[in-house]
């Protein structure tokens, strides 16, 4: 019973056909109680039974279209042996509302229209009195099982716009997670194997103590990369206050220091104060910073780079790799690096720009100066 009690519910609680079920056999009833001692020809136990009978078929039928049919049938009937102030109309707004609440507007404004057509029918054959009173009565039930359904319209709206917001958050997290990786393997991968290399080559001519060296650098690289991944993968679990500083604009000398070990030339040159710069822009600045670089590592036959940073009037990145002669120009692909560059700018209100001339490959970001103000970027 239980089970066809949720399934009569249609996506409502429990609660609520539990209770129109009640009320419908409450009315029927006391309709009959109205009607005792009952004389032939039985109208009120037929109409009874016809009432009881919709309550089964709104037990076992999903359309309330059938369950308002038969009830403006069961009334019919008990109209038939008329009474004064007669409940049995109430079982017509009752099945009206119920309709309304779980029907489409079309079906339940011919729930509606049948009722009164029930309602005016009885008052033509002088079988019911006060017959506006019912008839406000059904409209008011109507009103009512609309209001229900469209607030269960909206709900089921909320829940799938909540649904959406929750893919599209963790599809954003997804795509964060895979850029900060990327980040640090390809940036730490980039340089460990420039120190690699230099120690094979320092090995070769007998530098031992250079090869040394080389190999602690990418030794050094290796665990802060380990380090770091490790940070990434805890933060997924983790609450928000737990999370571990990350690098700013301030460390991006230090970046440069790394590569400058493994003999890639970098230069960099800073105009303004890097403290005043969010941390969250800083951030930004040092991985579009570490992967550029790597990029020069990876895509360059020329191992130089010139990096610039300057925060006058706007906060404003330049990474430049020259081009040796037979180089020509690299081709703009946006692979996923170059996409997650972009996709950090976007998000705190900048833009990066990645483009080759005949003598450069360039990248360039902007971010306002009203960042270094507080103020939100637009």
């Amino acid at each position: 019973m239980r089970r066809r009690i949720e399934l009569a519910g249609d996506g409502y609680p429990p609660l609520y056909p539990a209770v129109t079920l009640g009320a419908s056999a409450i009315i029927t009833v006391g309709a009959v109680i109205q009607r005792l001692p009952l004389a032939p020809p039985w109208w009120a136990l037929l109409g009874a039974a016809v009432a009881f009978l919709s309550l089964v078929v709104d037990l076992w039928v999903p359309s309330k279209v059938a369950c308002g049919v038969i009830a403006a049938a069961a009334v019919a009937l008990m109209l038939m042996d008329p009474v004064p102030v007669d409940v049995a109309p109430l079982l017509l707004a009752l099945t009206t509302a119920i309709a309304a609440a779980m029907e489409s507007l079309r079906w339940g404004l011919f729930v509606a229209a049948l009722s009164v057509g029930v309602i005016v029918l009885g008052g033509q054959t002088e079988h019911l009195q006060s017959v506006p009173a019912y008839i406000l009565a059904i409209l008011c039930g109507w009103l009512v099982g609309y209001m229900i359904l469209y607030q269960k319209l909206l709900s089921e709206n909320e829940v799938r716009a909540q649904r959406v917001r929750a893919d599209h958050a963790a599809s954003d997290e997804r795509q964060r997670i895979a850029r900060e990786i990327h980040d640090v393997i390809a940036h730490s991968l980039s340089i460990t194997m420039l120190n690699v290399t230099g120690a094979r080559r320092a090995l070769q001519e007998g530098a031992e103590d250079e090869a040394l060296e080389a190999l602690e650098d990418a030794e050094r690289l290796g665990r802060q990369a380990m380090t770091e991944i490790r940070y990434i993968v805890k933060v997924l679990g983790s609450e928000p206050e737990s999370a571990a500083p990350t690098p700013g604009a301030d460390d991006i000398d230090r970046l440069v220091d790394d590569y400058r070990k493994a003999g890639v030339g970098v230069s960099l040159d800073v105009h303004g104060d890097l403290t005043r710069i969010p941390a969250p822009v800083g951030s930004a600045l040092y991985r579009i910073t570490q992967e550029s670089l790597a990029n020069v590592v990876k895509h360059s036959r020329t191992p130089r780079a010139a990096v610039s940073l300057s925060t006058r009037p706007d906060i404003v990145l330049c990474v430049q790799n020259p081009y040796i002669a037979d180089q020509g120009v690299r081709r703009a692909t946006d692979g996923s690096g170059i996409d997650g560059m972009k996709q950090r700018a976007r998000l705190l209100g900048g833009a990066v720009d990645v483009s080759g001339t005949r003598e450069a490959w360039i990248v360039r970001a902007v971010f306002p100066g009203a960042v270094l103000d507080g103020r939100t970027a637009r």
